[in-house]
């Protein structure tokens, strides 16, 4: 155990304000078995020697308590005593703990392992980090079998007595619960995905079809949609400090629509000259017509719409084949030049002839 005066004034700015995750403690524990070079050494708690990161068994674990962080200098960023953790000695742990058990058939990540004098941190799936003298003098990861025994590359050293729960970790879920996914701010392209968790995560996707699936922005925001169409969503949400993911149920929704502008309306006779459309959306044809005179019954105006004016029930047709019908204009001069015409080329004979008789 560590021998230091405390400045509490000191110490109490370093204090969390909630428990350790456990899986954020077996987190820093794997990554320090595996990532950084350490050596065992008796009351080591994160001091370097060369680079070489310094540890006991349970100061190892104290030093994870008290805020290592991985820095270089003094002690990794540990702060003695931070965060209400004392530092004790490795048979005082296990008492600490709770729900202390003899069967090793059943722990909890982040639990303590005690054998009398040296403890060590189950970090799943029958491992423990641990720092030892045992099989390597540094910190690294060795199994723990259903009886307790204690193995690494097939060498048994000693075996596990008991294990409990810390009082500075908080044992969570290995899953997160997803406590509210709700689809919002759903605009002719875009939508805006809000969801609730119980535990922090790491990374969080959505997906359309089930199959792929892309990465949510921070803002939530998922543009490049289309308008007046209609989707299903998802999200999958992964825990942070697992590879472990969530899925949520699937929400429908459909996209706000973003009219076209149609220069004709409902009731307007037009001229058609050209193809009629089975629907407003479709390149199939049922007929084509040359100045066609009919009345306009519907108008589609859809974003996506191709063929947007119905004409008199027979189909549909383009915005560019038709236009406004107009009637042939009666002028009434015009209707008396062209009787006078007639007239003068009826009388043309009948004066040649009167002139003829009168000659003759």
């Amino acid at each position: 155990m560590l021998k230091y005066t405390l400045n509490i004034n000191f110490i109490i700015l370093y204090i969390r304000g909630d428990k350790l995750d456990n899986y954020e403690f077996i987190d820093i524990a794997k990554r320090i078995a595996n990532t950084i070079p350490t050596r065992y050494e008796l009351g080591g708690w994160g001091q370097q020697d060369n680079g070489v990161y310094l540890f006991d068994c349970v100061c190892f674990i104290k030093s994870i308590l008290w805020g290592f962080n991985f820095s270089k200098g003094g002690h990794g960023g540990a702060i003695y005593l931070a965060n209400g953790v004392p530092d004790v000695g490795a048979n005082r742990m296990i008492e600490l703990c709770t729900n202390i058990s003899y069967d090793f058939n059943n722990i909890e990540i982040g639990e303590i392992l005690w054998l009398d004098g040296h403890v060590g941190i189950y970090i799943g799936n029958r491992c423990v980090a641990e720092a030892t003298a045992a099989w390597e003098d540094k910190v690294l990861i060795s199994n723990v079998l259903n009886d307790g025994v204690r193995i690494r590359n097939n060498h048994q050293v000693y075996r596990w007595i008991k294990h409990g729960k810390l009082p500075y970790i908080k044992y969570n879920n290995a899953y997160v619960k997803i406590t509210d996914f709700n689809i919002t701010d759903i605009k002719t392209t875009s939508i805006k995905i809000d969801y609730k968790t119980d535990l922090p995560i790491s990374n969080a996707l959505y997906t359309f079809d089930g199959i792929n699936y892309l990465k949510i922005p921070d803002n939530g925001i998922i543009t490049n949609l289309k308008p007046n169409t209609n989707y299903n969503i998802k999200i999958k949400l992964e825990r942070k400090y697992t590879s472990n993911y969530t899925e949520s149920n699937t929400i429908s929704f459909i996209t706000e629509d973003d009219p076209i502008y149609t220069k004709y309306n409902i009731g307007n006779i037009v001229t058609l000259n050209g193809k009629v459309y089975i629907d407003p959306y479709s390149d199939e044809t049922l007929m084509e017509l040359k100045n066609y005179i009919g009345e306009i019954t519907d108008v589609n105006n859809h974003y996506d719409t191709k063929n947007p004016y119905q004409i008199n029930d027979i189909g549909w047709v383009k915005e560019d084949d038709i236009r406004l019908y107009e009637p042939p204009k009666y002028d009434v001069l015009d209707k008396l030049k062209n009787i006078l015409k007639k007239l003068i080329y009826l009388m043309i004979p009948i004066i040649i002839f009167l002139i003829l008789f009168i000659l003759i």
